[in-house]
């Protein structure tokens, strides 16, 4: 009975703020970069943000965001660890969430990752946390974006998984090899559920400024700010639907080769 009261005084306080009927999107991986700016940006948007870190306390950027914002909150969570991915499913039963955005995403260490020096023990890394945990989410949280009006499950990818692009340049293998078969499963995924009504689809940030892209050794020309990022993105993921899905689509609207 206690839970049954608390949870219609939480309901009532986000109807009276305008909350409840609001569009929703769940973020993985919100606590820097491109994740935090997608999530400052939504919340700024006026939509209920559901923005995920795997160590919240040390969320520095994300908590101050939850404190400016009260349409955002931050919910702990490893895409890598099942329990923790069924434990926020069932957190927000019956939530409709507009969009997925599966943007937890690691690059790995590129020194294990080159002809001379692979590493299956770090493959086998990237691989969990950048194509099954988007794969887990998506199938934990159907029902949730069923629920809603867009039924977006949306997962960022890169040109680096690109086999056309590949030829450019070699290494990153783990990582090259993850967004490759996350692009595939997607695509199947969307393949199986479109008769649903779900847009099941891919996006890429393009090169950002972020820890991940100094971590891989780049310095050429043509990266972007987290903000142009972000900006570009916000366009992508409002006009892509059921028709629009195909290739992964860049953030300025580009899609991307195979």
């Amino acid at each position: 009975m206690m839970k049954l009261i608390q949870s219609s005084i939480i309901l009532l306080i986000l109807a009276l703020s305008g909350i409840a009927n609001a569009e929703t999107i769940l973020i993985t991986g919100s606590n820097r970069g491109i994740g935090l700016g997608l999530a400052e940006a939504y919340a700024d948007r006026g939509w209920r943000v559901i923005a995920t870190a795997r160590n919240p306390g040390r969320a520095e950027e994300l908590n101050a965001l939850a404190t400016k914002y009260d349409n955002l909150t931050v919910d702990e969570l490893d895409v890598t660890d099942n329990d923790e991915i069924s434990a926020l499913a069932k957190k927000y039963e019956g939530t409709a969430i507009d969009v997925l955005l599966n943007n937890a995403g690691v690059l790995g260490d590129i020194e294990k990752q080159n002809a001379q020096n692979i590493d299956y023990d770090e493959i086998k890394f990237i691989m969990d946390v950048n194509v099954y945990g988007p794969m887990k989410m998506a199938k934990a949280f159907l029902p949730q974006v069923g629920a809603s009006e867009q039924k977006k499950i949306l997962t960022m990818t890169s040109g680096l998984g690109s086999m056309t692009l590949t030829q450019r340049l070699g290494r990153f293998y783990g990582y090259r090899m993850s967004k490759a078969a996350v692009n595939m499963a997607m695509r199947a995924m969307h393949a199986d559920l479109k008769g649903e009504g779900y847009v099941i689809g891919l996006i890429a940030p393009g090169q950002v400024q972020t820890e991940l892209l100094f971590a891989s050794g780049f310095r050429g020309p043509g990266s972007i700010t987290v903000d142009e990022s972000v900006a570009g993105l916000l366009a992508v993921i409002d006009s892509v639907n059921a028709e629009t899905v195909g290739l992964p689509i860049n953030y300025d609207g580009q899609a991307i080769p195979w």
